[in-house]
């Protein structure tokens, strides 16, 4: 989204026209994060860019009060223990830390000069863009987001609605994303405390505002403001030009649905994160919202995307999905859309979506489990999946032998086998080999991962390695997994330990100390988690399922399905023969090369192109018998 041309019509006096009586006020963007995070070399480089585009730009830096400057750790604030050395923010929750007098003083100073600051610019960009004829952004390095951090007073407090207020002023938030280890190298740590309990109350506070984008500020300068800049220009064009005056046509909107997604405790699994990757990258080329679910509703943006939580997740995970799939249909007939990419939803999968528009309609194929769940429940879900996915002209699946099956089940569909990705990682070749312990890493659901085929073979094979269990579940699973754990941890030391959810950079690390990965899943439509120990250079020892055989011959080790006294075999002598790991490992991160984020997530842009871009293509029937093939 690259645009060149942002000059507005102007009226004869040569000023600009505002749109439909809107106001001229200059577009407030604020550029956000921890201090290291890159915010002022980021505004340095969009400031040219955005001026090459024909705006009015004006920028202020906005590195706190006067008090921030003059006094470095403000006096009598400091408890130990807390970021900052001197406890920069108490807990909300807590009546008793609220903060001190002076430091409820200082966040209304620092809000107050904060606000002095933007309107000071502010009228500096529009006397500029009266004098140019041009529109006006004002962009600062710090915003509201970065003060109620700072601060982190009880949300309810008269200084925190004070930065809400401001909040609101800006059209957008650029939250600069970088990394805990990136900020300890640039001296964080010693400054500030840990970067992570920092990044804590970005997360919390950035949920609470609107009009926030995140940005990789891990990627190149380069890519981080070229990011940045077409999320500018996407706002200046679309909430203050209408398309009419613009002579540019309107972006198609492209909708995903799925009900898991990265803020529910009960899943946020694989799904989730492919689901915002694709998003993220049809972003480049339309206006994209994902549709999930929430315990309460509402609506936010993050990375260009606008997310809409359906208030589904109060009934519990299982009635969640069942109300999930239920009020699909009337969701799509309330957003308007071009396109809508259904990942499917358990137990039926399907939500007859396709019947409810006439906008074509992509099944991805993610957790289609109906033959799962019969065989666990009894109940045939089955028959409702099979109903309708005939009525999908478009899936998508994640490997072939699900391809095969749903071409079998849907013999008019256009199946396209899209593989999930994972990001490209240089091979550690001393690290090959080596690991501390066998890893299980993944949702918490007994039946469906194998958990207790898992702690049967462990228990048979001993090996010399202990086990861990990274994951988290509904709370019946995770009582069952407990229950389990303690049924097989028999002698003096326990051997396996389960140490709940994996945050990214736990997650990272428990891939690099592992030894092998082991997945027992009963099911499985790709195994994300598979693809990502891969590419540390990890085998992966799992049961021979169809949809796991993408994995043959790239440093895997498979064992005949559900067969334990097999499984405990091949478990012992991976944790027996360093050799033997360094060989697989090898063939594992090389194989691991050939999925990557930007290769898969840029298939499902060329499919949304093809439907979009051929406005006869969609909706034509593909004929009986005709093939299924791979996106290229």
């Amino acid at each position: 989204m690259t645009t060149t041309g942002a000059e507005r019509p102007t009226t004869g006096a040569g000023r600009p026209r505002s749109a439909g009586g809107r106001s001229r006020r200059p577009l407030l963007v604020a550029v956000s994060g921890p201090d290291g995070s890159g915010k002022s070399s980021l505004v340095a480089r969009l400031r040219p860019l955005l001026g090459e585009r024909g705006l009015t730009v004006v920028t202020t830096h906005c590195y706190g009060c006067f008090l921030c400057r003059g006094l470095p750790v403000p006096p009598r604030l400091g408890e130990p223990g807390e970021p900052g050395g001197g406890e920069w923010a108490r807990r909300a929750g807590d009546p008793e830390r609220r903060g001190s007098r002076l430091r409820r003083v200082h966040a209304f100073v620092d809000a107050g000069e904060l606000a002095a600051r933007i309107a000071a610019a502010g009228l500096v960009a529009r006397t500029r863009a009266r004098a140019h004829g041009r529109r006006a952004v004002v962009v600062t390095d710090r915003g509201p987001l970065d003060g109620l951090v700072k601060f982190d007073l009880p949300e309810g407090s008269r200084a925190a609605s004070v930065y809400l207020r401001i909040a609101r002023r800006y059209r957008l938030t650029l939250l600069v994303q970088t990394g805990p280890d990136t900020l300890r190298g640039r001296g964080w740590e010693e400054v500030a405390g840990p970067p992570t309990a920092w990044w804590t109350r970005y997360r919390g506070w950035s949920r609470r505002l609107s009009r926030i984008t995140r940005i990789d500020g891990e990627r190149p300068p380069s890519l981080v403001a070229a990011t940045a800049l077409d999320r500018i220009l996407e706002e200046v064009r679309e909430r203050e030009l209408p398309h009419e005056e613009s002579g540019r046509p309107a972006r198609r909107h492209v909708v995903v649905s799925s009900y898991d997604d990265a803020e529910n405790p009960a899943y946020r699994g694989g799904g989730a994160l492919v689901v915002g990757k694709v998003a993220r990258r049809l972003a480049e080329d339309y206006r994209v919202t994902v549709v999930t679910a929430g315990r309460s509703g509402g609506s936010e943006e993050r990375d260009g995307v606008r997310y809409v939580r359906l208030p589904v997740g109060r009934a519990g995970p299982r009635a969640g999905q069942l109300l999930f799939l239920a009020m699909l249909p009337f969701v799509a007939r309330r957003i308007p859309h071009d396109l809508w990419l259904e990942s499917f939803t358990p137990p039926f999968s399907t939500s007859f979506l396709p019947l409810t528009t006439g906008a074509p309609v992509i099944g991805i194929d993610q957790g289609r489990s109906a033959e799962a769940l019969w065989r666990r429940y009894h109940i045939p879900f089955f028959l409702v999946e099979r109903l309708g996915l005939r009525c999908y002209r478009h899936i998508v699946v994640m490997n072939t032998a699900d391809g095969a099956v749903v071409r079998r089940l849907s013999p008019r569909a256009d199946v396209q086998v899209i593989a999930n990705g994972v990001e490209p990682r240089a091979l550690d070749e001393t690290g090959l080999g080596s690991g501390q312990f066998i890893l299980f890493l993944g949702r918490i659901d007994t039946w469906t991962k194998g958990l207790d085929l898992l702690l049967d073979a462990y228990e048979r094979a001993a090996p010399p390695l202990d086990l861990l269990i990274a994951g988290r579940g509904t709370a019946a699973e995770e009582r069952r997994l407990a229950a389990l754990v303690d049924a097989h941890g028999h002698g003096p030391e326990p051997r396996i330990h389960w140490v709940g959810y994996a945050e990214e950079e736990r997650k990272r690390q428990l891939l690099r100390d592992s030894a092998f990965l082991v997945m027992p899943s009963r099911h499985e439509t790709f195994g994300l988690v598979a693809l990502e120990g891969m590419s540390y250079g990890k085998p992966v020892l799992h049961f021979d399922l169809p949809a796991l055989r993408w994995m043959r011959d790239g440093g895997d080790v498979a064992v005949p399905p559900f067969d334990v006294a097999a499984l405990a075999e091949r478990m012992g002598e991976l944790a027996t023969d360093a050799a033997l790991r360094r060989r697989l490992g090898r063939r594992s991160g090389l194989a691991a090369r050939h999925y990557t984020w930007d290769e898969m997530t840029g298939r499902y842009l060329a499919l949304a192109h093809r439907l979009l871009d051929t406005p006869a293509g969609p909706r034509r029937p593909r004929k009986r018998g005709a093939s299924w093939q791979t996106t290229r």
